[in-house]
């Protein structure tokens, strides 16, 4: 449909559509920005929230229960599900405001030229039919006054009371009139075949043209906002899977919770690893003395630190001061006789404990001459176990000493699996030093090898430290439990690991010096570790290399090794074939 031909005459009331659907086009704008404002503003809440509800620090040992689990997998969820709002937000301001707000501005500058287009155009027909008006008018006037003019001729020809000359005066007037009239008549017809051509031009051909480019850009609007509206939906569309994918997760979780796993876990953390108390004896008074231990009774333990939940989560905080700032008196320690010694390793003569492990009257069967031996009770077994408290302050014994039998178990274990994976990362440090000395003493301009020996000295220290700190917890475990069970980070750290100085990738021919850290306390109780380490991978040969120096390995291209070693920087990796292993280029090999 044409709107040059069916809409000619309403020139200002498509202007005011067009104007309108701008005004539509900028508030769907305003729609897509206030949402984004929203999506924006609910991410920034749920990640808010996400952080509120992260476990702190001192609260670890709790996410070990499968409802712990569940609730950080649940927030790990919502935080991606966050990230998806940032997403849709993202999207939408750059992909459907700017986009937007850029389109609907061009139009508006397009659509104030057509309109100026129009105007002039209508302005100038206007000229056109005003100047028809005034030549019309011009000619009916000049027109009436000829017809006076010829009127009073008539009069005075016909009176003949009137002078010849008078009569001649009003002839020549009336032709005079009549030539002008003639004149007006010509501009007239002139004027208004002029006004027709430039009507009929301004209808069929000007207006129309701009008529068409209304038309066109209405629905350049028209299609631009179904645009917006499609991306609108594929936007929100496109994160709909991931959600639900953060959604099932979520259920997943959900599903995960266990309470079997729970209780067991419970009685794993907890369990302390006493044996349950038999019968009492009956003491008869009336045969004698009998001496009785004021800690004769289960109510040492039963019950302490059982209110709340804090049997699980642990004891409330000790505030030190009251409600009104001021300081509470501390707790009287008990008297120093009253508190049963410990029996742990830290707090022995060095006399006693150099065979690692304690004296005890006890066992040792060592006792007072007319003193009975007198078996352990379940309370006089767990008076190693008490936190003397001073004040309102639990000392601890570095050997875990004040723990049940079976926590304790567990804090050495964990403690001695520390220790060797620290050790097992200052070794690798080591070698890394011991690398870069052997690289440095091959090519001295890369610098100075004596610049790493305090390094080297600083990293031996620690690892001397670290390995008479694994000792020290290995024989508290040996002492109170027997065999240490064996751990991956325990076995790679504690035996001779050969160090190796790698060739140089600018003198592959220097000759490889082996260095040897050997670190052991436990004599021939394990086997010695491979001479290979294990493969992190495969790789195949791209060109041929012939070894020229020791500790390289000569390839073919082609051949596909193991990977023992990746590149540290100085450009060489070690593989190996079959039983031989070496050193090659890595621009020589594909991983």
């Amino acid at each position: 449909m044409d709107w040059g031909t069916e809409l000619w005459d309403q020139f200002e009331s498509i202007d005011k559509y067009l104007q309108h659907g701008f005004d539509f086009g900028e508030k769907y704008s305003k729609f897509i920005k206030e949402r984004c404002a929203i999506e924006q503003e609910y991410a920034t809440k749920l990640r808010k929230l996400v952080k509120s509800y992260q476990p702190k620090k001192k609260d670890e040992e709790r996410s070990m229960f499968s409802t712990h689990k569940a609730f950080q997998t649940q927030l790990s969820e919502l935080n991606d599900i966050a990230g998806q709002h940032e997403t849709v937000a993202e999207n939408m301001m750059s992909n459907i405001f700017k986009e937007s707000q850029i389109f609907f501005n061009e139009q508006k500058i397009e659509k104030k030229r057509m309109y100026q287009e129009g105007k002039s155009l209508q302005i100038a027909l206007d000229k056109c039919e005003q100047n028809l008006e005034h030549t019309k008018k011009k000619f009916e006037k000049e027109w009436k006054d000829c017809e006076r003019l010829q009127a009073n001729f008539e009069k005075l020809d016909s009176d003949t009371n009137v002078t010849k000359a008078d009569v001649e005066k009003a002839k020549h007037a009336w032709f005079a009139k009549k030539d002008v009239v003639e004149h007006c008549k010509q501009d007239y017809g002139a004027a208004l075949e002029t006004f027709n051509v430039d009507q009929h031009s301004h209808y069929s051909t000007r207006m129309p043209q701009v008529f068409q480019g209304y038309h066109a850009a209405d629905e350049r609007r028209i299609l631009k906002i179904r645009d917006l509206m499609v991306e609108y939906a594929k936007i929100d569309k496109k994160v709909k899977p991931i959600i639900q994918k953060c959604l099932d997760g979520m259920e997943t979780a959900g599903n995960a919770v266990d309470p079997k796993l729970d209780s067991s876990l419970v009685v794993e953390k907890l369990k302390s690893g006493f044996l349950i108390p038999g019968n009492k004896e009956f003491e008869d008074y009336t045969a004698g003395r009998v001496e009785s231990s004021p800690r004769n009774s289960m109510n040492f333990t039963r019950g302490q630190n059982r209110k709340g939940f804090g049997w699980i989560f642990g004891p409330k905080k000790v505030s030190f001061f009251t409600k009104k700032g001021i300081p509470k008196p501390l707790t009287q320690p008990q008297p120093r006789e009253q508190i049963a010694p410990r029996t742990s390793a830290s707090s022995l003569n060095p006399e006693d404990t150099q065979n690692g492990a304690a004296k005890d009257p006890e066992s040792s069967g060592e006792f007072p001459e007319g003193e009975k031996k007198r078996s352990k009770s379940f309370t006089a077994s767990q008076q190693n176990y008490v936190n003397v408290e001073v004040g309102e302050i639990k000392r601890k014994a570095a050997d875990y000493s004040h723990l049940p039998p079976e926590q304790r178990k567990k804090k050495l274990q964990r403690h001695i699996d520390d220790l060797s994976k620290e050790i097992a990362k200052q070794q690798d440090e080591k070698k890394a030093i011991v690398k870069m000395h052997g690289i440095y003493t091959a090519n001295p301009a890369l610098g100075d090898p004596t610049s790493l020996d305090a390094g080297q000295k600083a990293v031996d220290a620690k690892i001397d430290k670290l390995m008479t700190e694994l000792q020290q917890y290995e024989n508290w475990y040996t002492e109170a439990f027997g065999s240490l069970q064996s751990s991956p980070a325990r076995n790679s750290a504690h035996y001779t690991t050969p160090v190796k100085v790698e060739p140089l990738a600018i003198q592959p021919q220097t000759q490889n010096k082996y260095v040897s850290i050997c670190v052991s306390f436990f004599g021939d109780e394990f086997d010695e570790l491979d001479d290979f380490p294990e493969p992190i991978g495969t790789c195949t040969a791209l060109y041929d290399y012939e070894a020229t120096s020791e500790g390289a390995l000569s390839i073919t291209c082609g051949q596909v090794f193991s990977l023992l070693e990746a590149d540290n920087g100085d450009g060489w990796t070690r593989v190996m074939l079959g039983n031989s292993d070496g050193y090659v280029p890595s621009s020589y090999i594909e991983v």
